[in-house]
């Protein structure tokens, strides 16, 4: 993913609380950079609710003027 598809990818997840617009692999990504964490559920569930992690807000607050 680019900066940009991430920083756009984080405000969708931080809005929505879902990733329903995101592609498996961008989603898999955003964890394994420790974005994003799953609360409420799991990840193989129907719906589970999304959050950023400290780090994935930082990013976000750093990247949004």
């Amino acid at each position: 993913m680019k900066h940009e598809e991430v920083v756009t990818a984080l405000k969708k997840i931080a809005e929505k609380g879902s990733v329903r617009e995101i592609s498996a692999n961008d989603v898999q990504e955003l964890k394994g950079y420790n974005l994003i964490t799953i609360t409420g559920g799991e990840e193989k569930e129907r719906n589970p609710t999304w959050l950023l992690t400290k780090k994935g807000r930082v990013m976000l607050k750093a990247n949004s003027k």
